[in-house]
């Protein structure tokens, strides 16, 4: 579908593009029917196209927080995750909740992280610029008709290696920029770390600067390859000085590198690795760092070899990071009883419908 739509929009002049692209962000239309600024043969054309490339295959709501977990199916019936996690606005007496979006960029992932649900799954394909706008629009959606209000903030978090699907995600993410009210600092992507997209993307003035995220998980060049295959040999090193040119380009003191940190219980959370933490952030130039508590993947009946750090000691390494000098949050998973975490409700919901199939 998203191939045709393609082909049938690049035979068009640009401001009609520009119509089509801004029609799917406003939340009053629903069909191609409706572009009422569209000559009426274009609109014949797109009229059998559906608005959106996904739609809902499950969708569960957690009881603990503001937390919506869809599981989208798209046109070639692959599944993909889509998160919506609301937080009460505390800035504003009577303010409305905030509303932050995880969306996914391939079916499945190829980078076999151990510690990862989605991981176990592999890859599948990459999702198509439409394929990843469309988790944007089908929350924007979601909002709207709740009139509960707009996103807030976006995170490519889920499903996939955003930069191994580097052009599409490029691509959807000036879309989005251009025709929506949020904000390149209200964007994170997050990455393993692809040595040779890493550049592309630091050298590229057409990609959007939003915020960096790298899936750190240890400063320890053994452990990081123990657990995530990915990891390519001598990566530490070459993050210091890839972390130069990123600054040079982006010079604004809003720009930092994001570490995303998994506390695995008795792998990376000792003082030797957080001793390596500290000295490897030190040479990054502006960094924050989230530490994670791990989401336990044998809740969707997954084997793991891994348990959780206990809770005094991730408070230890935030405090002892934040009197370091570093700026550091520690970031609790919303949606755990909803199988919120990223690849979770995939596996979970494929598993039940196998056993289904089976009896």
């Amino acid at each position: 579908m998203a191939i045709e739509l393609s082909k049938i929009l690049e035979t068009e002049k640009k401001f009609r593009q520009d119509q089509v692209y801004r029609a799917w962000f406003d939340v009053n239309v629903d069909s191609y029917e409706k572009i009422t600024t569209l000559p009426k043969d274009l609109r014949e054309k797109l009229k059998d196209k559906p608005w959106l490339s996904v739609r809902v295959h499950a969708m569960h709501e957690s009881k603990r927080d503001n937390t919506k977990k869809a599981l989208l199916k798209l046109s070639d019936d692959k599944l993909v995750e889509a998160v919506l996690m609301g937080r009460k606005n505390l800035t504003q007496a009577g303010g409305r909740d905030r509303y932050t979006i995880c969306i996914s960029s391939q079916v499945g992932c190829g980078m076999k992280c151990a510690f990862c649900a989605t991981g176990k799954a592999g890859f599948t394909r990459n999702l198509t610029v439409e394929e990843i706008t469309d988790q944007f629009r089908f929350w924007q959606k979601f909002l709207a008709e709740r009139s509960l209000g707009e996103i807030d903030n976006m995170v490519i978090m889920g499903q996939g290696e955003p930069l191994l699907n580097y052009e599409n995600i490029k691509t959807a993410l000036n879309l989005i920029l251009k025709y929506t009210s949020i904000g390149q600092r209200q964007i994170t992507l997050s990455t393993c770390g692809i040595p040779v997209m890493m550049d592309k993307l630091a050298a590229d003035k057409d990609f959007p600067p939003v915020r960096f995220a790298l899936s750190l998980h240890s400063a320890i060049e053994q452990t990081r390859a123990a657990i995530m295959p990915s990891h390519q040999p001598g990566f530490l090193d070459y993050l210091v000085g890839w972390s130069k040119k990123y600054h040079q380009m982006h010079p604004s003191r809003a720009h930092f590198i994001g570490l995303e940190y998994i506390m695995l219980g008795g792998v990376n959370d000792g003082p030797k690795d957080l001793k390596a933490l500290m000295t490897l952030a030190s040479k990054l130039g502006k960094v924050k760092i989230n530490l994670i508590p791990y989401n336990n993947i044998s809740t969707v009946a997954l084997p793991t070899d891994f348990n959780e750090s206990p809770k005094e000691n991730i408070e230890h390494w935030h405090t002892s990071l934040i009197n370091a000098g570093f700026v550091s949050t520690v970031r609790y998973s919303q949606g755990q009883d909803i199988a919120a975490a990223c690849g979770q409700l995939r596996n979970a919901v494929e598993m039940k419908e196998a056993l289904l199939k089976i009896n």
